[in-house]
């Protein structure tokens, strides 16, 4: 989710280099440019910015199987260092609000360890045990490199109050230890970063998605600074024992030529025949140029497939930076979204995070459907090239049906990347969604 600022020139240079270098076709026109959109957008400012050289940021979604909802506030003046916290609730759906509390910093220092600990990701309301389930990310700063672990958390208040995070495993190893943060058997087992969502299936399970994790056949695993492994976990609700079972399936790896940061940030949904799909963002290599990629599942994320190229349904691919992106089923039409960034030459690493795009996804193929990829925002004539239109909140608003994204603007100062303010955009789907719905 790093944010970082690259000169328009140097932006150029890069990706006419890497165009060549990978030998890529010359793009054909832009489909959101001719598509016919499916959605409506409206856009406003949500909150300004707080002061010079600070970004603003948001995270917000439901705490509960109603209308509970939370806004998690902060400042941002280094990438990804969120501080001055705040948090607020609403239970009428966003009506109104409680007053902001304040809740803790997300990085500290342990036996003169850096270490990073945040809620990752939204959370599902499970009614197999009444109770909220979290993803809950620790990241600890050794000779330079981050190391990272899944943990997952439960809460019985709408979110108010959590349980200690529990590690998830998929080989032996010790728990952290704040009395002795670098014990080998901790930190070399069970890294993984965990993905933005835990879902629950039809089935009553849930499944998370995680990337970031040791390689098995990887010689040179324990020196990268990004492990090249994934795997998803099974969870059940155990009534007897009052706890959560989790399973852990087996892991895939990706090879370091096809994507030069292995997988990252993972999301995944349940297709309507049942499998498992989950997409990574990746990042170009020198003979591969940005890419999305994916795996499916046939056993609920016990298994899956060697990660492969996202594409479009009619086979035809896209170009897509290593940035965030969300999966999200509409609950009336019951379709399938995709919402992320497409980008019409190959990117370098991050860059460019614009435009964003809405698109179906086709359950069949497990692919993107071309004709439904359609523009939500973009970088306009004032905007410098390091604008993001990245890391958002995406979720379906309970009552209107529209899909709300909260977005901050990193880079739309076009001399300072931090000088942003969050978004709000409604999506309106162009299709009807009855008049009940509305």
């Amino acid at each position: 989710m790093e944010k970082r600022n690259i000169s328009f020139a140097a932006a150029c240079a890069v990706l006419v280099l890497c165009h060549q270098a990978a030998g890529q076709e010359e793009p054909e026109a832009a489909p959101w440019t001719t598509n016919a959109p499916i959605v409506t957008v409206k856009q406003e400012l949500y909150v300004k910015q707080p002061r010079e050289g600070v970004a603003a940021n948001i995270w917000t979604f439901y705490v509960g199987p109603d209308l509970q909802r939370v806004e998690l506030h902060s400042s941002e003046a280094a990438s990804d260092v969120w501080t001055e916290r705040k948090r607020r609730f609403s239970y009428d759906n966003g009506r109104t609000w409680t007053d902001f509390e304040p809740i803790s910093s997300t990085a500290f220092q342990v036996k003169g360890v850096t270490v990073w600990e945040w809620d990752w990701a939204d959370p599902v309301y499970d009614p197999a045990s009444g109770l909220l389930v979290r993803l809950w990310n620790r990241q600890l700063l050794v000779d330079g490199k981050w190391q990272m672990f899944a943990y997952y958390r439960t809460s019985g208040d709408s979110g108010r109050t959590w349980s200690e995070p529990t590690l998830l495993k998929y080989e032996p190893g010790d728990d952290f230890d704040p009395a002795d943060p670098l014990r080998e058997t901790f930190l070399r087992n069970n890294q993984a970063q965990p993905g933005f969502v835990i879902r629950l299936r039809e089935s009553g399970k849930l499944v998370v998605a995680a990337c970031l994790a040791n390689a098995p056949d990887d010689p040179e695993n324990d020196e990268r600074a990004w492990k090249l492994g994934a795997l998803c976990w099974v969870g059940e609700w155990d009534a007897d024992r009052q706890k959560y079972r989790w399973t852990a399936g087996e892991r895939v790896q990706i090879a370091p030529d096809l994507s030069s940061r292995g997988l990252l940030e993972a999301d995944l949904a349940e297709l309507n025949d049942g499998r498992i799909i989950v997409v990574w963002r990746g990042s170009n290599t020198a003979t591969t140029p940005g890419r999305k990629w994916f795996s499916l599942s046939s056993d609920g994320g016990l298994t899956l497939t060697t990660p492969a190229e996202w594409k479009y349904d009619d086979g035809s691919r896209f170009y897509s930076p290593s940035s965030y992106h969300r999966l999200v089923r509409h609950s009336v039409t019951d379709k399938l979204y995709w919402l992320g960034n497409i980008c019409t030459e190959p990117p370098d690493g991050n860059s460019p995070r614009y435009p964003l795009v809405i698109a179906e996804v086709d359950e069949q193929s497990a692919a993107l459907k071309k004709a439904t990829v359609t523009r939500v925002d973009d970088r306009q004539p004032d905007q410098g090239p390091a604008l993001q239109l990245s890391n958002f909140s995406f979720f379906e608003n309970r009552e209107s049906h529209e899909f709300e994204v909260y977005l901050t603007k990193y880079g739309e100062d076009a001399n300072d990347w931090r000088n942003a303010g969050v978004y709000k955009y409604r999506l309106g789907l162009t299709e009807s969604v009855g008049e009940e719905a509305r």
